[in-house]
């Protein structure tokens, strides 16, 4: 690590993936390709264009000078860009293929330009996949979609996602699982001192940016996700910026971080208590921290990550606590270039585990407050890799008890 600054600021190198790694990444979308007969792939969203080509100029939704990637079965990928950007990626990727349309142009932003060279590249009965399916999007406007569609007939497009994106990126590289380590492992680390940091009468606001500086210090290089809430005995929802409300005794505050480091991201969230916590609470709390147990345990290469839903709705259903499962609709997800991104910890999804794959774990159930009996919520989030034998914690584990905040 590297301290170049007076004011304790840390900044961790970022090591680029390698050309092979994105070759490789080529080779098995190719892979997939002739297996589910695909002629083509358009690349056009922001994370998947940055899977393939390491595009670091994109914003995370790109609204203007869109950016394409065609990938044939065999030959050079063809980058499709505006004007100006086509000579940064020659600098920074391994693209060397390039051709370019005047932009920004909002009535013809690559339309006309896209059209032509798949017209004159593919044969008429092409089958071009891109992104229409389950937690994708497109990086262009619809409208811009449709307008290809119909210049490039009988071409047509089809879904891809659920068959090559998804899967592809589903399963991380040692590079990218180094890189949600590294985020993991600087958020941990703010958590882990937080308690000492905070205190009475503060809010939930100043809380949130004393969480963010340190973050900051400590190598993070975004804080784009930062949901914080809280009540007097629990909170009764997990979504919602920080406010200006004032923390007192008897108030737990969830925060709930999702940070950045080279593009890759953490997600998971710690709950502190302001005084002693009511009886209810802590029990709630100790329910849900050891269904985050049985979860971990659960996460086995080759099992249905379905499995490991019932594993912690069991938990959650036979311990003594007052509470039961919450309607959030799962108990986890995966995340990467993206958070969240698929498959879900939930009851009905049977994507087999492998080595590779990032699980968030992530039970919660409702309790009754201890004060006047209105339903409260408890949640705890964890990040762990899938491995050969099981699972390897990626965030160091929440304390077993409720931080007090004196």
């Amino acid at each position: 690590m590297l301290n170049p600054y007076s004011a304790g600021v840390t900044t961790i190198p970022h090591i680029p993936f390698t050309q092979l790694e994105y070759q490789s990444r080529i080779a098995k979308a190719r892979h997939l390709m002739k297996e589910h007969a695909f002629d083509a792939l358009l690349v056009t969203s922001e994370h998947n264009l940055r899977y393939f080509v390491g595009d670091t100029s994109t914003t995370p939704i790109q609204t203007t000078r869109p950016r394409f990637l065609l990938i044939m079965q065999s030959g050079d990928a063809i980058a499709i860009v505006p004007t100006g950007l086509d000579e940064f990626l020659k600098e920074t990727t391994w693209i060397k293929d390039f051709r370019t349309w005047n932009g920004p142009n909002p009535k013809d932003e690559g339309v006309s330009k896209t059209a032509e060279i798949l017209n004159e590249i593919l044969p008429e009965n092409a089958r071009v996949g891109i992104e229409l399916g389950p937690e994708s999007r497109l990086g262009l406007p619809a409208g811009d979609f449709f307008r290809v569609s119909e210049a490039v007939w009988p071409r047509t497009f089809a879904d891809a996602s659920e068959l090559i994106f998804t899967p592809l990126r589903m399963i991380k590289s040692e590079a990218e699982i180094a890189r949600i380590r590294s985020i993991c492992r600087i958020v941990s680390e703010v958590f882990d001192n937080l308690t000492e940091e905070l205190h009475v009468e503060m809010t939930e606001r100043q809380a949130c940016r004393l969480f963010e500086l340190k973050c900051f210090m400590l190598g993070a290089d975004k804080t784009p996700k930062i949901d914080s809430v809280s009540g007097r005995g629990g909170y009764s929802h997990c979504y919602g910026e920080p406010t200006d409300k004032v923390l007192s005794d008897g108030d737990v505050l969830f925060i709930d971080a999702g940070c950045l480091f080279n593009f890759y991201w953490s997600d998971f969230n710690r709950n502190f208590s302001f005084g002693e916590a009511d009886p209810y609470t802590q029990d709630a709390y100790r329910a849900v921290w050891d269904a985050t147990e049985v979860g971990i345990s659960a996460v086995k290469p080759g099992v249905p990550i379905c499995n490991v839903w019932a594993a912690m709705s069991d938990a959650l259903s036979q311990s003594t606590h007052r509470g039961r499962n919450s309607s959030i609709g799962r108990m986890g997800h995966s995340m990467g270039l993206w958070m969240p991104e698929l498959p879900s910890v939930q009851q009905n999804d049977n994507t087999i585990l492998k080595p590779g794959m990032i699980i968030n774990i992530e039970p919660s159930m409702t309790y009754p407050c201890y004060f006047d009996g209105s339903s409260k919520l408890m949640l705890h989030e964890e990040v762990v890799v899938v491995t050969e034998s099981g699972a390897q914690l990626l965030t160091s584990r929440a304390p077993r008890q409720i931080p007090v905040v004196k």
